[in-house]
């Protein structure tokens, strides 16, 4: 099949998630797959670089998988703050519309909404393409200025309103989308996929420990992800000081970057936490399997609102794939799906996250008992192949059902 892929991030540089490990999985199964993105962390490259019109094509890009093939479609913008957004409104129309004829595409998976969601659903209807909405966020939660949040909130209700079906991460996020004006029965239930050829318990690690000089008596926490402002870290940071004056050897690595990196960075320097919490930075995905295998104890401290409250964070599956027990605030959508230490997960308030860590970090045979147990549930739920084949079926189904809506059409 032919099938379109349409977010508004930039897929060479957003950290690699749901949409990169989707696109590339089925682009391996022997699909062509086209993808629609947006610079969202667009720079100028001099000063006369105001954007550009004409769409970019890109072919044979990847990010994950050697054997994948993408076509990544890049419509032009203005490079002007409060016009970048708008231009790539109207400039997402067309290359939407450019793209369904030219490379004849029979089903489009969407995950995005302000930017090019409503001229994705229109044109899908002018030329009778299936859509299939990929939800794993609250969408307008994320849009931090309220006007926009505002427009956002209500763009949501339409697309998921007129999507021909929706593939939701997790049970409150499909119970989201329906008190959104979703159809009960247009709404399915599809699971992060953790490529667990790649994560797994038995990757050696010796030459990082050296490159980072771990010790083989160090505990080791780590958190490998964006730090956004909800990401619990500074709170954690802050109370870092407890779990070190208990487990002197304790040893915090937090890999990745975003919106609270300075600010956690500034926190370490001025508690005096820099031999005991390490910052990498934006590291390459084909490294988290080892940075993940250093750890004794994985963690999500995410605070709690609107904008997580439903959500899984996939780095949570990758965790639980190499046999790691992960410290986590109680969202929502992950206790629905992971409930207790049986799936790996101790749960904490994000208050008491330093003592619980210092608790779990003292109980060894608990510590592997928690993380098998983990990976046992994450072997037999989340292997990459079966989440991609369920996809494969949902958007096949769709399809040949739009085909044959078509063709009824066409006979009377």
């Amino acid at each position: 099949m032919n099938i379109l892929f349409i977010h508004e991030v930039d897929y060479n540089k957003k950290v690699i998630f749901d949409m990169h490990e989707l696109a590339e999985s089925l682009s391996v199964l022997g699909h062509s797959i086209y993808l629609i993105d947006y610079q969202d962390t667009w720079q100028r490259e001099n000063l006369i670089d105001f954007g550009y019109i004409k769409t970019k094509e890109f072919s044979n890009k990847k990010r994950i998988y050697d054997e994948a093939s993408i076509c990544l479609i890049r419509p032009g913008f203005f490079k002007i703050p409060g016009f970048d957004r708008f231009s790539a409104m109207i400039s997402h129309y067309y290359a939407i519309k450019s793209t369904i004829k030219k490379y004849n595409i029979d089903v489009i998976i969407l995950y995005s909404v302000p930017t090019n969601g409503i001229q994705s659903i229109l044109l899908a209807k002018k030329y009778e393409v299936p859509v299939v909405f990929r939800s794993i966020d609250n969408l307008h939660g994320l849009v931090k200025s309220k006007t926009l949040s505002k427009f956002t909130f209500y763009f949501e209700k339409y697309v998921y309103k007129n999507v021909d079906c929706i593939i939701a991460l997790t049970p409150k996020l499909a119970d989201y989308v329906i008190n959104f004006g979703a159809k009960k029965e247009k709404v399915k239930l599809l699971l992060f996929g953790t490529d667990t050829k790649k994560f797994h318990p038995s990757i050696d690690v010796s030459e990082l420990k050296n490159a980072m000089h771990i010790g083989s008596s160090d505990r080791i926490i780590i958190f490998i992800g964006t730090f956004f402002d909800f990401s619990g870290l500074d709170l954690y940071v802050r109370k870092f000081s407890q779990v070190v004056k208990e487990i002197p050897e304790a040893k915090l690595i937090l890999v990745g970057g975003g919106p609270l990196f300075e600010r956690v960075k500034l926190l370490i320097n001025e508690l005096n936490l820099t031999e005991c919490i390490l910052l990498t930075g934006f590291q390459q995905f084909e490294l988290m399997p080892e940075f993940i295998n250093l750890a004794d104890l994985c963690i999500n401290p995410f605070q709690i609102n609107d904008t997580t409250r439903d959500i899984i964070p996939g780095k949570v599956y990758q965790y639980l794939a190499c046999a790691k027990p992960v410290l986590a605030t109680p969202l929502q959508g992950m206790k629905e799906l992971l409930p207790n230490e049986n799936y790996g997960i101790i749960y904490s308030d994000i208050d008491d996250f330093a003592k619980n860590t210092i608790k779990i970090l003292k109980d060894e045979s608990a510590l592997k008992k928690i993380g098998i147990a983990g990976f046992r549930h994450c072997i037999e739920n989340n292997d990459k192949l079966s989440i991609v084949k369920q996809l494969e079926q949902i958007i096949c189904d769709l399809e040949c059902y739009s085909k044959s809506v078509e063709v009824n059409n066409n006979e009377y």
